[in-house]
């Protein structure tokens, strides 16, 4: 499923005009996580918190916009801005500390290091100016703010709709309650509308959550999808956000990529062809919208190309939508020069093209990538992906296995190198002494025990260990005691108590059932 990322907030935090000086690049804290939340507390300034990765394309999308924009940069002098790339020392262990699910992450920590806030991605530049300084202006923690919509919503003030209109929802699992329904977003959304003056673009925002958790909701309950319960008066409201301009580009994030995940479930029969024809033309007029990114005005074709394939995914696409595509893919090629800056958008790219059924271009402009990217690996792997849905499996494996050598970086390469293992897995079960030697090799690498055990790596291994188990299972049994003996060395050497040594045991629970 496409990742939901709620990815406007105005305003300068400095109050300097055009011609102030500012700095070219942000001053990212030299020194620990925990040297910088001191110096936060010393200083009594918030902690802007960044988590990436050198492949990662949103991140270098953020990277090559948000991160250049001389407005944020002027912000984050009023912060102490932490850069933590995934691969280096404990930033694992602070991905689990703090929670975090995925690249990018960017968390907003008062000076009492209290989160206050997680920033979505896929917004334009100015509304990140408008979150860091709400933050600075110290609103209370998401959690509490949520709270006090379900305790007391007439007490919420319009920043304080703002910060949650804004927040990454599908990055943290705190915020919101265990029992929460789809209709705490419903309630937000009247809430920011009542505001006087109303505050539209939040309210909007809430709205398109609230649709989203609607249809998660109703799939759960009816998993083999033969009863789609339409959501009450939501044709009308989807209407009327595409038929403004400013509202849609607010909601981009969600209706440049669930157009057809949502339609089943806001009409049917003549009002479902008439809401499709309004998505996609709204949509595509606003595709090059300069306050969206080269990678954001790609995602204006989404719709287009998911309503054509819909009935029937084995159409060929039309000559006029096909030359609009190709179109669309050179001057995105051609506006991306920088070699990271590009991952971003040919990763973009290469999910048109292949949304499109354009699986030769796709494979033409990932090949001609390699020898452009930073990060050329990441590609790689997109290469073996396409290989695997061709069936070609020699070829899928050989992109994997290509993908984890050229790798760099400890947590990036554990992460390729389960990558390889599991296609081995797949498509050569036979190869059973590759399979294991290139596992516990691939476990070994990691230096130091405690990051085996925490956040991405940890995911990946419980993970990796799954298929591990299943493998042995049906194909061998007595090699694996070499991965599972590496891994029980491992784990006693974690502090009892700690987050590796928990992780340790419930990775040993599930490897017992």
């Amino acid at each position: 499923m496409k990742n939901f990322i709620t990815l406007t907030l105005i305003g300068l935090l400095l109050s300097c005009s055009d011609k102030t000086e500012t700095k070219a690049h942000i001053s990212w804290f030299e020194g620990s996580v925990e040297e910088a939340f001191a110096a936060a507390k010393k200083q009594k300034k918030p902690v802007f918190l960044y988590w990436g990765a050198v492949w990662c394309p949103p991140c270098q999308e953020i990277k090559h916009t948000v991160f250049k924009s001389r407005r944020f940069i002027a912000q984050t002098e009023s912060f102490i801005p932490v850069y933590l790339d995934g691969d280096t020392e404990e930033a694992q262990l602070n991905g689990e500390i703090f929670g975090v699910k995925g690249y990018p992450t960017m968390i907003i920590f008062n000076a009492k290091h209290e989160e206050i806030t997680r920033i979505p991605g896929g917004i334009d530049i100015s509304k990140y100016n408008d979150i860091l300084e709400l933050s600075l202006n110290s609103i209370s923690p998401t959690k509490a703010l949520v709270q006090k919509v379900l305790s007391n919503p007439k007490a919420i003030s319009a920043d304080e709709i703002k910060q949650l209109a804004y927040y990454s929802w599908g990055q943290d699992s705190e915020a919101l309650p265990e029992d929460y329904a789809p209709e705490l977003f419903l309630s937000m959304s009247q809430i920011a509308a009542n505001l006087k003056p109303a505050d539209e673009i939040s309210s909007a925002r809430f709205y398109m959550q609230y649709i989203y958790e609607a249809v998660q909701a109703i799939k759960s309950k009816d998993e083999e999808g033969d009863d789609i319960a339409l959501i009450p008066n939501s044709m009308e409201r989807i209407s009327t956000i595409l038929d403004s301009e400013e509202l849609t580009l607010a909601c981009w994030d969600s209706i440049a990529y669930y157009a057809t995940d949502f339609l089943p479930f806001i009409a049917a029969g003549d009002d479902a062809q008439s809401l499709n024809s309004k998505w996609q033309e709204n949509i595509l007029t606003l595709s090059s919208h300069p306050s969206l990114s080269t990678a954001e005005q790609l995602a204006g074709l989404l719709p287009t190309l998911e309503f054509y394939f819909s009935e029937d995914k084995e159409r060929i696409l039309n000559l006029e939508l096909k030359l609009k595509v190709i179109a669309a893919i050179d001057k995105a090629d051609k506006a991306a020069k920088n070699s990271f800056a590009r991952q971003s958008v040919v990763n973009q790219m290469n999910y048109i093209l292949q949304t499109a059924h354009l699986i030769p271009e796709a494979k033409a402009l990932l090949t001609k990538e390699l020898d452009r990217s930073g990060a050329a690996y990441y590609f790689m792997s997109s290469l073996g992906s396409i290989a695997e849905k061709e069936k070609d499996f020699e070829l899928a494996v050989e992109w994997r296995r290509k993908a984890f050598e050229a790798s760099v970086g400890r947590a990036t390469r554990f992460q390729w190198g389960a990558n390889y293992v599991s296609a081995l897995i797949r498509l050569k079960p036979e190869n059973a002494e590759l399979i294991l030697n290139t596992a516990v090799a691939l476990f070994d690498e990691l230096e130091s025990g405690q990051d085996a055990f925490v956040g991405r790596n940890f995911r990946v291994l419980r993970s990796l260990n799954k298929k591990l188990v299943a493998y042995k299972e049906s194909e061998i049994n007595v090699t694996l005691a070499a991965f599972t003996a590496s891994i029980a060395d491992r784990c006693k050497e974690q502090l009892e108590e700690s987050i590796a040594a928990i992780n340790c045991a419930s990775l040993k629970e599930k490897s017992e059932v």
